[in-house]
């Protein structure tokens, strides 16, 4: 990797854990936080207290939930937060007076940023479902990455923007200079706007040998679906995995899935559904190289409407990491195949194909 920046992939959800409290015990001037959900257990709790021991050090600390995402959080955790100094505002709060075009741009970023110099960034939520509290608890799987270098503050950058003025983000800061091998790709809401989802394309498009994804919600766009297709056609070996509906939080999202996944497997692109667990990662390697880790599923919600956060790079060293993860999943997994999928039942298929169309409606 370039030489500023240093990556470390954080597949035990343990050890991302205790990373992250370490990060945030070491604070010293300021954490800009922005959660699609912050959950009332134990976990969300620790954060919490944990965000009062920095402000409680001079730290400058502000927080960013979202209106749905954190629909349920209890008033006594809003009020520890208010109590202990930190700043915090909800992103699109759902009432009444809630502007229609509101509802589903949600704010569905996972980023925590120290001091403008260490990035936390993945899928993981602040909750009991996404860290492990001690080795080997049963959690969703999921995954999340450590970035230190420029890298960071430009993220900090945006997140500063953002808490401006929470409605409108501004343009993402210039691109660094050099020859810089981790960068963040940032939607911020609206088609032209959706730049993790555009390099996610991007990359498909330029693959030579190997196109590797994990989405939780896996409903692509016709741009993306013709790019795997066309990948794969071209000899490069394309393996998507999505949750079967027994492994996934959201089994509509995973029924529509599983009827839009028929196209890419009658020609030449090997699907897999987990079954286990709860599959809540969203993640892609390409040619063993490049790759991008974050909140931005493929799906139009992603990709219209939400704000996201990813980070994008490029080295061998990362990759095989998560590739090593991906191959994990992949065992667990079962194959699916043109035969076995025309075979669901009929109501199956007939639930799937709507829900497939009716994606085009977010």
């Amino acid at each position: 990797m370039h030489p500023d920046h240093h990556v470390r992939v954080l597949l035990d959800p343990h050890d991302a854990w205790q990373v992250l409290l370490a990060d945030l015990a070491r604070a010293k001037v300021s954490i800009l936080i922005e959660l699609y959900m912050l959950v009332d257990d134990v976990a969300g709790r620790i954060f919490v207290a944990a965000l009062g021991h920095a402000v409680a050090r001079g730290v400058d600390v502000r927080l960013t939930i979202d209106g749905v995402g954190s629909l349920d959080v209890a008033g006594s955790l809003l009020d520890e937060l208010t109590q202990s100094g930190v700043k915090w505002r909800i992103y699109h709060p759902v009432t009444a007076k809630t502007p229609w075009k509101h509802w589903l741009r949600r704010n569905h970023r996972k980023l925590i940023v120290v001091d403008e110099q260490i990035a936390h960034i993945g899928g993981r939520n602040i909750g009991e479902k996404y860290y492990a509290l001690a080795p080997g608890l049963p959690v969703w799987l999921d995954l999340s990455a450590r970035v230190e270098g420029p890298c960071a503050a430009q993220m900090a950058s945006v997140l500063r923007s953002h808490w401006r003025k929470v409605a409108r983000i501004k343009d993402l800061p210039p691109p660094l200079a050099g020859p810089a091998l981790v960068t963040h790709a940032f939607n911020l809401g609206g088609p032209r706007r959706a730049f993790a989802n555009r390099r996610m394309l991007q990359a498909v498009r330029s693959a030579k040998q190997s196109i590797h994804v994990v989405q939780a919600y896996f409903l692509p766009n016709w741009a993306l679906q013709r790019a795997l297709v066309s990948a794969a056609r071209r000899g490069v070996d394309v393996q998507v995995v999505v949750p079967n509906l027994a492994s996934s939080d959201v089994p509509i999202v995973a029924l529509g899935s599983e009827h839009g996944v028929g196209r890419l497997l009658k020609r030449g692109v090997r699907v897999f559904a987990l079954g286990t667990g709860v599959l809540h990662a969203k993640f892609m390697v390409i040619d063993g190289h490049w790759w991008t880790i974050g909140s931005a599923n493929m799906d139009p919600l992603s990709r219209l409407r939400n704000l996201e956060a990813n980070v994008v790079g490029m080295g061998a060293a990362e990759a095989q990491e998560v590739e090593a993860l991906f191959a994990r999943i992949v065992a667990a997994a079962d194959e699916l195949s043109w035969h076995k999928w025309r075979q669901r039942p009929l109501m199956r298929r007939v639930a799937g194909a709507i829900l497939w169309r009716l994606r085009g409606l977010a």
